[in-house]
């Protein structure tokens, strides 16, 4: 099953992953899969090879410098990129990259893994959102153009704004008769932050023509959108006066809304269907969701409309995802984020959210476009890459890399505290006589056994990995004796006695042993302490096998 994984991540991820080994502050390439290697043009056989033995200067040190930061921060870093696609200078991709560091037990990373997603797709969907916004400003202006041989609003004003006469289709748009609005300032029509207007009357006393769109309040209490064109009176070469044209364009704006709004929900949705789509309005509710709701969360889409956008999130994500909404809101730059939420049967799903904020003509917020998209089965990768990276395929053991970072901590703590430190390196008599008599599947079966045996054997805190073919190593801290390890020894070999019966044969397997024990007056090393114990496992094979042997510390 584990080997079915291995093949999975090489060949069944749509995402490019590499593993990136640490070593003294330098980065070695470990792992890249299949996809990697076709989009980026590169030979199988990087193993070993640093990011400057692959990339051109530029592109290794921009590398060394975001994984730099990693190690810096200790946590992961998410950061957008490009590409070119099999070295092709005329296919540029966009990929968002996910930088994740891997610990060992002291707090030390020790690797890094990268997983980098395609967001060409994404990218040409949110920078819609910003061709959309330009185009409001040329279909109002269009719209406008419309009005310029209608009749219009007319008002004078004086340099600071009181109206001083009026046209009577100023009274169909505000309501009030002529008579009642000379003397009073314009600025108590207008509704909400009346800073613009004050800006605009200035700028026309100063003998510039301005045209501005406000919000003004009627006569009835109606809130309305017009255009006011304020154009100075010049008499002499001095303003005398304004005169300023109004057009109500309140209409106009809603139907200039409707259609950006059903011309973008229809162009985003053709080219995301397998994403969910949402439009956020400026209370955090949602307005929109697309029918892809349906499909990945099990929700009708209706369901959704005019709740909360983070009514069904987990309450840990909340602050992170909240964050993202106002930093966006206030640079005006597109967001990302994972979260999770559930699903219609309750199951809690990851994912990954792409956001962009839409402006009308005067900066205001009017809604945040989100993509997002079901990232569950790749965080089921990212959790599984650890594993995979430190993991036996066939016995579901340590490995060889995973052994050695257990004895740097055990060495470590047995160099201060000096309470025993021991490896056993034994394996099985005779492996090669099972697997030519019963075959390479009864054989991994016997090895999966012999493994499963050991780990019984002996203590949680020690470490059973096997470090190839039959061979296994079994780390004992703190064994404080000789007499310890022996015991230990004894007791594999008496699980190892139990009837083995395997895929119906019923077979006769023993072990050999070989002992070491670290000495604390003796500067030793992993490899030194793995020598002795091989020399041990061969004295135990030469008399006779099915033994133990301890090496003897002169």
């Amino acid at each position: 099953m584990e080997f079915s994984f291995r093949e999975i991540l090489m060949d069944g991820i749509d995402d490019m992953v590499f593993i990136v080994k640490v070593e003294n502050q330098r980065f070695k390439y470990e792992f890249i899969n299949r996809i990697a290697l076709q989009n980026l043009g590169l030979n199988k056989n990087i193993h070993g090879l640093s990011f400057s033995d692959l990339f051109p200067n530029d592109i290794a040190d921009f590398l060394s410098k975001k994984y730099q930061e990693v190690l810096l921060k200790g946590e992961s870093i998410t950061y957008e990129d490009s590409y070119k696609k099999n070295g092709n200078l005329e296919e540029k991709h966009y990929s968002q990259v996910k930088l994740t560091p891997i610990f060992d037990e002291n707090g030390s990373c020790i690797r890094i893994v990268s997983v980098v997603r395609d967001i060409t797709k994404e990218k040409a969907a949110l920078s819609y959102v910003k061709e959309m916004v330009n185009k409001i400003a040329e279909s109002n202006e269009r719209y406008q153009s419309l009005f310029t041989h209608n009749p219009d609003g007319i008002l004078t004003f004086d340099k600071k704004g009181f109206i001083t006469n009026g046209n009577l289709v100023i009274e169909n748009i505000v309501g009030y008769q002529v008579m009642e609005l000379i003397g009073k300032s314009f600025k108590d029509l207008i509704y909400g932050d009346k800073t613009l207007l004050k800006k605009s009357i200035n700028k026309a006393s100063e003998g510039t023509t301005t045209i501005g769109e406000f919000l003004l309040e009627n006569k009835d209490g109606d809130i309305l959108t017009i255009n006011l064109k304020l154009v100075p009176l010049i008499l002499e070469d001095n303003v005398i006066g304004l005169f300023g044209i109004l057009k109500d364009i309140t209409e106009m704006k809603k139907t200039i809304e409707h259609l950006e709004e059903s011309e973008k929900r229809f162009r985003i949705i053709a080219e995301n269907a397998h994403d969910l789509i949402t439009l956020v309005n400026k209370k955090g509710e949602i307005t929109y969701v697309s029918p892809s709701y349906k499909n990945i969360l099990g929700y009708d889409h209706k369901e959704y409309v005019g709740k909360p956008f983070i009514h069904n999130i987990h309450p840990d994500d909340l602050a992170r995802l909240m964050e993202n909404f106002g930093r966006t809101i206030q640079s005006s730059e597109p967001f990302q984020c994972e979260f999770r939420q559930k699903n219609s049967k309750e199951e809690l799903l990851w994912f990954e959210a792409i956001g962009k904020p839409v402006f009308n003509p005067q900066n205001k917020f009017q809604y945040l476009v989100v993509l997002t998209r079901d990232i569950t089965l790749r965080k089921k990768y990212e959790s599984n890459l650890k594993h995979f990276a430190y993991y036996d395929s066939l016995t579901n053991l340590p490995n060889r890399i995973l052994f050695n970072e257990k004895f740097k901590i055990a060495k470590e703590h047995f160099l201060n505290n000096n309470d025993g430190l021991a490896i056993i390196i034994l394996d099985i008599d005779h492996f090669k006589r099972i697997n030519d008599m019963y075959g390479h599947d009864v054989g991994d079966m016997v090895i999966k056994e012999f493994g499963r045996r050991i780990k019984q054997s002996v203590r949680d805190s020690d470490t059973v990995a096997r470090i190839g073919g039959d061979e296994f190593t079994i780390l004992l801290p703190r064994i404080q004796n000789a007499e310890n390890a022996i015991n230990f020894a004894e007791r594999i070999q008496k699980n190892m006695q139990y009837p083995w019966e395997i895929n119906g044969e019923v077979l006769n397997v023993t072990t050999s042993m070989g002992i070491a024990l670290a000495s604390i007056s003796d500067s030793f090393t992993k490899s030194s302490l793995m020598k002795k114990a091989d020399i041990a496992l061969y004295q135990a094979k030469e008399s006779g096998r099915n033994s133990f042997e301890l090496y003897e510390i002169i």
